[in-house]
This record gives C-alpha cells, sequence and structure tokens, in this order.
C-alpha cells in the first residue's frame, strides 16, 4: 500500500471505524482482520509495540504480560457488557493513548518498568474494548472476539522486534523515532477528523439537536 492510500485510509475514519463484519468471512477471520481495519487501533498497537522495544524486550517482559493481560481483560469485559461504554469515547481514548505511546517513541527516554507496564496494560485493555463487531451475538460474539485478541497480541510483536533490532545502531534508532513521529501525526489527523463537526454520523446512530452533520435548514 502506497503512503498516499494509507493517508486516504486515516483520512476517512467514519467509514473505515464501522465495526462491522465482512460478510463471506468466518467469525474467527473476521475478528483476525478486526484490528487491521480499524486505523486507531492500529496506531496504538505499532505506538506500543515499538515502545516497548525501544527500552529493551527482556528489560520488560512485564509490559509484554501486562499488554496481553490488558486485551483479555477488555475482551472478556465488552463481551458480558457491550454497552460498557461508547464507542465515540473509545475512539479518542485510543487515539489519545496512541500519541502519547508515539511522542515517548519520539523522546526515546528510559521509562521506569512499573510504568512502561501499567501502559502497556492499559493499552490492551482499550483494544480489547474496542473490538467489539455489530451484528455479532452470543457464540459467533465469543469466537471473533477471540480472533481479535490473537490478532491484537500478534500485531504488537512485529513492531517490537523491529524496534528492539533497530537498537544495534545509531541511525536505525533514528528510523524507530521517525517512525513513532510519523505515527503521532497520523493520530493526531485523526484525532481532529474524529473531533470535526464536519464527520459524517455513524450508521445507525441518533442524531443530536443543533448536529450540523445532519441538519436540514435551508441555505440562505
Amino acid at each position: 500500500m502506497s503512503v498516499r492510500w494509507l493517508w486516504l485510509a486515516l483520512a476517512l475514519p467514519g467509514a473505515a471505524l464501522a465495526h462491522s463484519p465482512i460478510k463471506g468471512l468466518g467469525d474467527f477471520y473476521n475478528g483476525i482482520l478486526h484490528p487491521l481495519f480499524v486505523p486507531a487501533q492500529l496506531l496504538l498497537v505499532v505506538a506500543l509495540g515499538l515502545l516497548i522495544g525501544q527500552q529493551g524486550v527482556q528489560r520488560h517482559l512485564s509490559a509484554v504480560a501486562g499488554y496481553a493481560l490488558g486485551v483479555v481483560a477488555g475482551l472478556t469485559l465488552v463481551g458480558q457488557y457491550p454497552q460498557l461504554l461508547a464507542p465515540e469515547r473509545l475512539e479518542l481514548a485510543i487515539l489519545g493513548a496512541a500519541v502519547v505511546l508515539a511522542l515517548l517513541v519520539v523522546l526515546a527516554r528510559a521509562l521506569p518498568r512499573v510504568l512502561l507496564t501499567v501502559l502497556a496494560a492499559l493499552a490492551g485493555l482499550l483494544l480489547g474494548f474496542d473490538s467489539l463487531q455489530s451484528d455479532l451475538a452470543g457464540g459467533a460474539r465469543a469466537v471473533a472476539l477471540f480472533g481479535s485478541g490473537i490478532a491484537l497480541y500478534l500485531l504488537m510483536l512485529y513492531p517490537m522486534a523491529l524496534a528492539e533490532r533497530f537498537q544495534g545502531y545509531a541511525w536505525t534508532r533514528i528510523g524507530t523515532r521517525v517512525l513513532g513521529s510519523w505515527i503521532t501525526a497520523s493520530a493526531l489527523l485523526v484525532l481532529a477528523l474524529a473531533l470535526s463537526p464536519l464527520r459524517p454520523a455513524e450508521p445507525g446512530s441518533t442524531p443530536t439537536p443543533g448536529d450540523p452533520r445532519t441538519s436540514t435548514a435551508p441555505l440562505d
């Protein structure tokens, strides 16, 4: 995928964050692919992986475990209580967390083990909460959430391994920080569009009075 198409996908959060399963695929594969089609989730996963790899995986295995436990906790809670958190607030929280973690990658400062573990667990919890797909219930929902959990864990390992490998040379360490700056810019762009009053309303959402996206007042 070219950079142009990537920015186009990130510029359309209303369509990309629909959380609807792909027809024709099984529930498990829908869960596996779900994080790949949600830009906010992908940005947060990559930012966390880069941060843990940059800090040193062997010294911060507790952060990897905290992330896995956070994902499991989020998936379990959202499976039992689907209406626990509003999707709009989750989106903003995930984008905000992606900005914070990506900025830490850019700063490249050593972090305490406890702090990194807490950040990883919170990121996993948010991602687990945001993995619920519409139109799925019962056993289908559980299977899809299981697939999402596997995908979220594996997706974090790849940038983590890449960042740790990049720590061997000065110029590759700079490359990790550049990736962090790109993620920061991308997350801020999506966050700005998510907060924009001109963003298209989500399908099935209830319009609020005075919302400029749903206003039918005649133009002067």
